[in-house]
């Protein structure tokens, strides 16, 4: 999953991850002991090679050491240069093969710089057992750096690791996303939108030499392919700036993004926020001071309910070059001053891309701490009781020698996406997206399933705007609102396993709806009741049960989770001060007549009680008791009978309602 990519400044600062030619050579300075050649000739033009690559001119470099081995083939330090610039232009197999070499050469005796850099370079090439051979070799007497003493330490504890997955590799199945996506002269950084039918990601785009990034987006058509990818919107891509790395909320209508070279940012590159309606986006704006740093921020990633940003810094308080912080929404719409997320997550080195997935505890990054198979890889944490549970490494081959940069696993947990680099030449490095299908059991972590909905008007049957609530029974608390507008009425939300939601649908001027969904002890979340969902236009007579209000068996106390529906009820009456309505009762038909008719009385009345206590005005309120002469089903199975046992009320009286 490499990235020479993430040298650009949407994805990283200038000196985060710019892998410069000579950064993983720790080669002592040659003029300060003798090379492992006496030739004049072969070290003059070894010399020079240094030079060229340093200048990344590979092709150069390349011929200088070639001619240099000629001049003596036993010149080691040629060999190990050479396989430096093999493994940075992506040619493992032959860095390794002038590794052989170079060790096949290397005197017993010689410093033990040499011998760590090849063991190191065997490693960042994918050779783990020739590493680990290598590493063996190493003459632990002669090691006087205690600089040198931390690498090699540290080495070896890469090489542990790497061995160990190696043992367990996963099953992975990494597929090129087809035509028409992978058309840029680079892609990456891919994010889906929850329910996987559109991908957003940062191109390169332009000519050789003038190229500029741009966010692009795709759909899935009806027969599930995707269209041709466009510029997502003129608002959020701007001629003189670079625009990539993005985040989009569940309802698909919060985009969150990192622009570089903005007129008005605080840093180098600063985190934008943009809403859409219909089909257009609005003007970004900027995250402010309490997100923005004068340092750099990137990498945005958004919770599913949309209260929770992640994403990278380089700034103040940071634990390492580049950690992950996070903003929390706040009541009045305004983002909390950003916190780091602390040392569990943050560690000396670099951590980069987080991405917090839609069940809203699990958190992916790509780190290059120590152990790790090479460079950068991906980690993920867990959120248990509030805190981060230690990161786990991925493993073998999602992770390898190469560097990975990120990952985007779907809310189902079954298919993850990433950018991957091929080399085309010396110079260029052309990246595509991929996906792949999740190993079994490789993370555990809790499932989350996405939920459909549209809103329709009852009459016209036409998409109209609405507010949507989502409560979890379990914390008894709204745990997201959302705005839907009229353009397609539609809005999707994200569930999580083991849990109960109530969903409240509400629009001035109509009567509110519900939904409530079960993904307690199923593979799958079930919506009742199914289908698009009818706002009705308040008018007198209307009748609504509340499907969600509930009582002991065969009694008249209200149970705990009754209480959400019913305050929806009182937020209704208070935001409609001119209605009044009858609350009514019902049974089945099992008992005699006066117990039902008496049980629905009562049933009525703790509904009546609750609302008066909940301060709605006596005068505006009756109840009653229908038994059971009033069924809406067959008594004829146990599901009917409990659809004929319900409180609903009536509209009674309508004065002033709000329009």
């Amino acid at each position: 999953m490499y990235n020479k990519y993430i040298q650009r400044y949407v994805t990283s600062p200038s000196r985060l991850v710019i892998l410069v030619c000579l950064c993983l050579s720790f080669s002592s300075p040659k003029n300060t002991k003798k090379y492992t050649s006496s030739s004049s000739k072969a070290i003059q033009l070894y010399e020079k090679a240094l030079g060229a690559h340093l200048q990344k001119n590979y092709e150069d470099a390349i011929e200088l050491l070639s001619e240099s081995i000629k001049n003596d083939k036993k010149f080691v330090e040629a060999y190990i240069r050479l396989a430096t610039i093999y493994k940075e232009i992506d040619e493992f197999g032959t860095a390794e093969q002038l590794l052989d070499k170079a060790i096949s050469y290397l005197p017993v005796s010689k410093d033990t710089y040499l011998h760590y850099e090849i063991a190191h370079l065997y490693y960042r090439s994918g050779a783990y057992i020739k590493a680990k051979a290598a590493f063996e070799a190493i003459p632990q007497d002669k090691i006087t750096s205690k600089l040198l003493l931390s690498k090699i330490q540290t080495l070896g504890q890469n090489l542990e690791l790497a061995l160990e997955k190696l043992q367990h590799p996963l099953v992975f199945n990494p597929r090129r996303l087809p035509p028409p996506l992978n058309q840029f002269a680079s892609q990456y950084f891919p994010v889906l939108t929850v329910d996987q039918q559109t991908i957003l990601f940062t191109a390169l785009i332009g000519e050789t030499g003038h190229y500029k990034e741009n966010i692009y987006i795709s759909h899935k058509d009806s027969l599930g392919n995707w269209i041709t990818p466009t510029s997502i919107s003129d608002q959020i891509n701007e001629p003189m700036s670079n625009e990539g790395t993005c985040t989009i909320s569940s309802d698909k209508k919060t985009l969150v993004f990192t622009s570089c070279s903005r007129k008005g940012n605080y840093g180098i590159c600063d985190l934008y926020i943009s809403y859409r309606k219909g089909n257009e986006w609005s003007k970004p704006e900027n995250l402010g001071p309490n997100i923005n740093s004068e340092g750099w921020q990137s990498q945005p990633s958004l919770s599913a309910d949309g209260k929770t940003l992640y994403f990278v810094s380089e700034r103040k308080g940071n634990y390492g070059k580049n950690d992950i912080w996070k903003s929390s929404l706040q009541p009045d719409g305004k983002w909390s001053k950003a916190v780091n997320l602390g040392p569990i997550i943050n560690s000396k080195h670099r951590e980069v891309s987080p991405f917090i997935h839609p069940n809203g505890q699990t958190l992916f990054f790509a780190s290059d701490r120590t152990p790790s198979l090479g460079g950068f890889d991906i980690y993920y944490s867990n959120l248990v009781n509030g805190h981060w549970t230690e990161p786990i490494n991925l493993g073998y081959p999602i992770n390898n020698h190469k560097d990975q940069a990120s990952i985007f696993i779907t809310a189902d947990g079954k298919k993850g996406y990433y950018a991957d680099g091929k080399r085309k030449g010396f110079n260029y490095h052309r990246s595509y997206l991929y996906e792949f299908d999740m190993p079994a059991n490789l993370i555990a972590m809790p499932k989350s399933d996405v939920i459909k909905l549209q809103v329709v008007d009852a009459k016209t049957e036409r998409p109209i705007t609405a507010q949507i609530e989502v409560y979890d029974m379990g914390l008894d608390s709204c745990q997201q609102r959302l705005e839907i507008d009229g353009f397609d009425g539609e809005t999707t939300i994200v569930v999580n396993e083991g849990k109960e939601y109530l969903i409240y649908i509400t629009k001035d001027g109509h009567l509110f709806e519900s939904k409530y969904i079960n993904y307690k002890e199923q593979e799958k979340p079930t919506i009742t009741p199914a289908g698009k969902i009818l706002l009705q236009p308040i008018e007198l007579a209307q009748s609504k049960i509340l499907e969600n209000v509930y009582f002991d068996y065969n009694n008249y106390n209200l149970l705990k989770k009754s209480h959400i529906e019913l305050n929806r009820l009182v937020a209704f009456l208070q935001a409609n001060p001119g209605i009044s309505i009858e609350l009514e009762g019902h049974t089945d038909y099992v008992g005699s007549d006066k117990y039902n008719e008496q049980l629905s009385i009562k049933r009525a009345k703790t509904v009546y009680e609750y609302l008066i206590q909940a301060g709605i005005a006596r005068n505006r309120l009756i109840y009653k008791g229908y038994g059971k002469t009033q069924p809406i089903a067959p008594n004829d199975s146990p599901e009917n009978q409990q659809l004929n046992r319900r409180v609903a009320f009536k509209i009674v009286g309508i004065g002033a309602i709000n329009k």
